[in-house]
């Protein structure tokens, strides 16, 4: 079984293109697609942070019913 591809190819316009030229220009990530794969990294844990903190909220919730 072989590693997941996905080809992207589209075109940014502002605030998301403002975003990558300042990062690169900071010398975070020398490409776009290195800043992509970051992004991408960074909304997978924040995401599922909050699908944690959602899961506890209705646990306890579900322990003060009983």
């Amino acid at each position: 079984m072989g590693e997941d591809v996905v080809y992207v190819k589209c075109v940014l316009r502002g605030e998301p293109a403002r975003i990558i030229r300042e990062l690169k220009g900071r010398g975070v990530a020398c490409n776009i697609r290195e800043i992509v794969v970051q992004g991408l990294l960074a909304l997978e844990e924040k995401t599922l942070e909050r699908e944690i903190r959602v899961e506890r909220s209705r646990s306890l919730r579900r322990d003060e019913e009983d």
